[in-house]
């Protein structure tokens, strides 16, 4: 069956990059998982993940390719990418490159100042395709990056330009769609504040290197700062919660599409690398040890130099 199954993503998809080692995947009878946003940032990580955990992955994305930072690894040869806007073409187009697939993970969103973007990248894009996973009705579990609580609960306030509220609107009704999909016991929502990771910063979209955010979310988590994080308001009070990595966001993605998370809503970061199985995060002790040895590898010279 799962062959038959690639057969037609081929026929389907003259341009979807099926490799023999999806062949083989397909055929091994791995828990099949879409994952819309493939490509991404969030997105190929998951990909990557559910590989190792022998998953039949296919990426959904508007390139339909890996990611650049992926190149030459193994991975990206058992997945099979195919391209698809979501939000433009055929239904028939998106329902097939959705497939039929037992889960599904959703790393679709967009951010930006304009509210229409917002809407259709955070709302139209995640609603369509979870008609189409609803049609197909082989899915039992869906889940999806969201946006923390705290935040979408300043929508509407002085806290926040009225422009973002295009971006909660679409989340929300991302969610509703997914509940409709496959029920809301099949519906896992993670939620993080800021997600990092990487080796660079960049502003289109945002991104801050991972070192330097599992610094920030060390610091963050102290459990001093976590109280004061409880008692001040608004923005300040998102400022001081603890980020959370790709990697982590990613984890608790792919633990929940194979069915290996009992939590429906992980809405922390602490939920969230919980859920991942990821470490704590040290990159605020590493800086520490690192300038500490530099210093004393700079004492021992100008002992050295004076001796």
């Amino acid at each position: 069956m799962e062959h038959l199954l690639v057969v037609a993503s081929l026929s389907l998809f003259p341009g979807a990059r099926l490799t023999r080692s999806s062949v083989r995947m397909s055929e091994a009878g791995g828990c099949r998982v879409t994952v819309l946003g493939g490509s991404g940032f969030v997105g190929s990580r998951v990909c990557k993940l559910l590989v190792q955990e022998g998953a039949a992955v296919t990426s959904v994305s508007k390139s339909g390719k890996p990611p650049a930072w992926a190149t030459g690894e193994d991975w990206v040869e058992r997945v099979v990418w195919v391209a698809n806007d979501l939000t433009k073409g055929a239904r028939a187009d998106l329902e097939a490159a959705v497939g039929k697939p037992e889960a599904v993970v959703s790393c679709v969103g967009a951010v930006g100042f304009d509210g229409a973007n917002l809407l259709n990248g955070n709302g139209k894009a995640n609603t369509e395709a979870a008609k189409a996973v609803k049609k197909a009705g082989t899915a039992k579990r869906y889940a999806f990056v969201s946006v923390s609580s705290e935040l979408a609960d300043l929508d509407g306030t002085f806290w926040l330009p009225s422009w973002l509220s295009c971006y909660f609107v679409g989340k929300r009704q991302a969610e509703a769609a997914m509940v409709d999909a496959v029920g809301a016991d099949g519906v896992t929502v993670i939620r993080p504040t800021f997600i990092y990771g990487g080796p660079s910063f960049g502003l289109s979209p945002p991104r801050v290197a991972a070192g330097y955010g599992s610094a920030v979310e060390e610091v963050l988590s102290n459990g001093i700062i976590s109280k004061i994080a409880d008692v001040v308001p608004g923005t300040i009070k998102i400022a001081l919660r603890p980020p959370v990595s790709a990697d982590a966001v990613a984890g608790a993605c792919a633990c929940a599409a194979l069915g290996k998370l009992d939590e429906r809503l992980l809405d922390t970061t602490a939920k969230i690398n919980k859920a991942a199985g990821a470490p704590a995060a040290k990159g605020f002790t590493d800086f520490v040890a690192t300038v500490s040895a530099k210093v004393s590898e700079l004492a021992n010279k100008v002992k050295q130099a004076a001796a």
